[in-house]
């Protein structure tokens, strides 16, 4: 064989015998049948981009992933379920056809299923993420080392609850650009759905070429809805699993709501495996002195920010009214020092000093 001759992914699957016969050649074709089992995971992983198109030419134009949540769909104005529809090859649509004539239609646009939410005004990704090009800026920036901090990094912590529940479907809620799921997307391997939920269409469909084009996983199947994740598109009791990477807390003042909302969406049984920010004790002088200078913030204008800071018995306490059964907490590091000054140190990311606890909070069975 020639050096520079290329092997097509369909000779893994297929293997073909030449007999010539005198001046005539006869071509015989022959299935082999290879269990995945036996494929590395490098080979996996190149190739699944092959294999889902094919699969995709065998049933369809639709995208693998947008026939596994179609069941799980339901019209945000009336609650119904909704019906996938191909207009032509190139346009899918999710169609409430309740009796109550809503006749709403949201499109698949760049890959994320629309439902006409944007982003909350001046959001930082309208601030410095223009186009793709500053995206991958983005994914590729280490970031900010406050929250790598402690024994063992937030994102270990969760990827080992993720590991040991292997939820089949898996809710990751203002999502944003996806930084803190990525991580787990790189490991996955047991066949699941991963759910990307963020108000902003644009972010997603960022997302959405990134996670095809850059970190292909074959076991996982991704699906993007651009909506309000204080209201989501999705049945009761749907979720396996409710991620959230500072999810919660981007929502700002729907942080609450979002959380009631993954309880909604979990089945019984379920997890809700997320990090949350918290002060180290109101009464102590530190956080005191803290307090003091992030409400200066909202005295300033500048920021809207949350009516409470929760200690870690507070969000317990949160947790459960909320309707979880069981709350396992770990803290992953804890409030920094208090500045000398009077003026707040942080123009960004203004929850930085605050501490942080990895969540797994639990849904009950069915009664």
């Amino acid at each position: 064989m020639r050096p520079d001759r290329k092997i097509s992914t369909s000779a893994l699957l297929r293997g073909t015998r030449r007999m010539g016969e005198n001046s005539r050649e006869k071509a015989e074709e022959k299935n082999i049948s290879i269990p995945a089992s036996v494929l590395g995971e490098n080979t996996l992983r190149e190739t699944a981009p092959y294999f889902a198109k094919a699969l995709g030419e065998m049933m369809g134009n639709a995208d693998p992933g947008l026939r596994r949540i179609a069941p799980l769909l339901r019209c945000p104005e009336c609650g119904d379920p909704l019906t996938m529809e191909s207009k032509d090859e190139n346009t899918t649509s999710f169609i409430c056809k309740s009796n109550y004539h809503c006749g709403s239609c949201y499109d698949v646009t760049d890959g994320v299923i629309y439902f006409g939410s944007r982003e909350i005004p001046g959001e930082l990704w309208s601030l410095f993420i223009k186009n793709y090009q500053d995206y991958l800026l983005e994914q590729r920036h280490p970031g900010n080392p406050r929250y790598q901090m402690g024994a063992v990094p937030c994102t270990e912590v969760r990827w080992q609850a993720i590991k040991r529940l292997r939820p089949r479907v898996i809710l990751d809620i203002a999502s944003g650009t996806g930084g803190g799921i990525k991580y787990d997307l790189q490991r996955i391997n047991w066949p699941c759905l991963v759910i990307m939920a963020d108000l902003s269409h644009r972010i997603l469909k960022y997302n959405k070429r990134y996670f095809s084009e850059e970190m292909v996983n074959p076991y996982v199947d991704i699906v993007c809805l651009a909506c309000d994740c204080a209201r989501l598109p999705l049945a009761d009791g749907c979720i396996d699993m409710v991620v959230s990477y500072g999810g919660f807390e981007s929502m700002q003042d729907k942080m609450m709501e979002g959380f009631r909302e993954g309880f909604r969406v979990l089945k019984p049984g379920g997890h809700a495996v997320y990090n949350i920010s918290i002060v180290g004790d109101h009464a102590s002088e530190n956080t005191g002195k803290w307090e003091c200078l992030y409400r200066t913030l909202t005295e300033s204008g500048d920021y809207n920010l949350f009516e409470k800071l929760f200690d870690i018995r507070e969000w317990e306490e949160i947790c459960r009214q909320t309707g979880y059964a069981s709350t396992e907490t770990k803290e992953i590091y804890g409030e920094l020092p208090a500045p000398e000054g009077n003026v707040f140190p942080f123009e960004n990311e203004i929850m930085q000093w605050m501490g942080e606890y990895m969540c797994i909070s639990g849904k009950g069975e069915a009664k």
